[in-house]
């Protein structure tokens, strides 16, 4: 063993003398440590925690970033993109992209007896990832999206209470488009949510994108009329609805021109199909209907032959439209990194990227603000300990003078003995973190486990305190705090240089 590690253990190991000052000096030194590490571990983990517990909240609302048209200025009302994208689906296979969904967004207000409330009304696909949704449900279930017959709706527990709103019960959203266009839906309320953040929860109310697909008349959706206009012959007239409604009307195979009403003949025994295009000047998708009418003869003389008639078609491109897609990422620390990549190798003209900072700016201003707290608490504690180690090691050299005098006399340089207190500093500090450790460790468990430690929703996103417990910043902070330690110890360690032998042998 070292000469230097040898003295410095016998300093802070005599058993032979126990009524020594430094002793309770060298303990209270050791609780500050003890003290000051649990409190930096709980800091950083219930930080880290909190930021990432948020950060989940705020991208599982609504993706970590989302690709929207140009034209939207409204953040609560969705422009039109096509679906079919270049992108869609397949960007989730790019490395660092979790899953993509479709989604559209419009303002709405919720009407029940004598309440009402203004919404956003979020349409969302059959590709949306109910997980984050799942996990915030507090009653009843996520959408059945394509169940057109019962539409359902996901409101939150905000809502739900302000409103009187329980699961079953059915209430009106007026959806609203521009300043005149007002059309109510009910819908029954599936499922109740509560996220903590009030952008969502005093805002979102979801249903199936298709009820907002046709609401907006993104797409095009034709019809024909028919009227019977004697015995052998209909007039077949063209409707058309959505769009810019500026139409044009193709007949497949015919020299119709025009909306109609154009006259057909009908001969007995017949099976004639009209097959009609509408397309409109803003380029919206066109759409395809068709109606086949069928006269077989008839079986007694001098009868009319039935007319039967069939219908069928695409069905309008309105549910060819989004008003966006969602992207969710693996790692919020790609955000920049990926946003950059997605704008610049993937999406076309036409189209822009938004990401969850900019759409909740005040939001991740404040959990930046959380770190600036750390890095006060790390530094205060430091200090502490930095003032209670060297208050303790000045009184082990004023007590040990005499021991110095003798060793110095023996040959004993400055500077080994100097090493002798800075060993015995590490070994208090090393014991008073190892305790911080357990300490700080144990509760940061504690709390994670059962969730002692309480939170107001409305205020903090969270009801309880996070933690979030990683092996590499208690590393870092542990290395970190004694290598800054044992050097401010240099300084008070030098007050060995200024003792002479001859004074500190005749020192009691």
């Amino acid at each position: 063993m070292a000469f230097a590690h040898f003295i410095a253990r016998r300093i802070l190991f005599d058993k032979d003398r126990q009524d020594r000052l430094s002793r309770p000096i060298v303990l209270i030194a050791v609780l500050g440590i003890v003290i000051g590490m649990a409190v930096m571990i709980l800091t950083i983990g219930i930080s880290t925690g909190f930021q990432g517990e948020v950060r989940t909240k705020v991208t599982g609302a609504g993706g970590h970033l989302q690709i929207v048209p140009l034209a939207q200025g409204d953040p609560k009302a969705s422009e039109r993109v096509r679906i079919q994208q270049s992108f869609y689906p397949w960007l989730d296979t790019v490395p660092g992209v979790a899953h993509i969904q479709i989604f559209a967004l419009q303002p709405g207000i919720v009407q029940t007896g004598e309440e009402i409330q203004g919404v956003v009304v979020k349409g969302v696909g059959a590709d949306q990832d109910w997980s984050f949704l799942k996990k915030n449900l507090v009653s009843g279930n996520v959408l059945d999206i394509g169940d057109s017959v019962k539409p359902q709706t996901l409101i939150s527990r905000w809502m739900a209470r302000r409103l009187r709103l329980d699961i079953g019960d059915t209430i009106t959203i007026y959806l609203v488009k521009g300043r005149e266009e007002v059309r109510p839906r009910k819908f029954r309320v599936q499922g109740i949510y509560e996220t903590g953040l009030e952008k969502v929860d005093h805002q979102l109310a979801l249903v199936d994108i298709a009820h907002l697909q046709r609401f907006a008349q993104w797409g095009i959706q034709a019809e024909l009329q028919l009227e019977e206009a004697g015995r052998d012959s209909v007039h077949i007239t063209a409707l058309a609805f959505g769009g810019d409604r500026s139409y044009h009307y193709s007949w497949q195979g015919r020299t119709w021109v025009g909306k109609g009403p154009h006259a057909l003949a009908l001969p007995p025994g017949g099976d004639t199909k009209v097959t009609l295009i509408a397309s409109d000047d803003g380029g919206t998708l066109p759409d395809t209907a068709w109606i086949r009418l069928q006269r077989p003869v008839p079986i007694a003389a001098g009868a009319t032959p039935t007319l039967h008639v069939t219908r069928g078609g695409h069905g309008g491109t309105y549910k060819d439209y989004c008003g966006g897609f969602e992207v969710s990422l693996k790692d919020y620390a790609q955000l920049t990194k990926l946003d950059d990549r997605i704008y610049r190798d993937f999406i076309g003209p036409g189209l822009r990227t938004i990401t969850a900072r900019q759409q909740y700016p005040e939001v991740f201003s404040w959990l930046e603000l959380l770190d600036t707290n750390v890095i006060v608490v790390i530094v205060l504690m430091v200090l502490v300990a930095i003032i209670n180690m060297a208050s303790a090691l000045l009184i082990i050299i004023l007590e040990r003078t005499n021991m110095i005098g003798v060793l110095k006399a023996l040959g004993t340089s400055n500077g080994q003995m100097r090493r002798i207190f800075l060993i015995d500093a590490a070994y208090i500090l090393g014991v008073g973190i190892l305790l911080g450790d357990l300490l700080g460790i144990g509760l940061a468990l504690v709390q994670k486990q059962w969730g002692l430690a309480r939170l107001p929703i409305e205020s903090y996103y969270v009801d309880k305190v996070p933690i979030d417990l990683s092996f590499g910043p208690i590393v870092a902070l542990n290395i970190g705090v004694l290598l800054v330690c044992v050097l401010a110890m240099v300084l008070p360690s030098m007050y060995v240089s200024r003792i002479a032998p001859a004074k500190a042998i005749r020192f009691e």
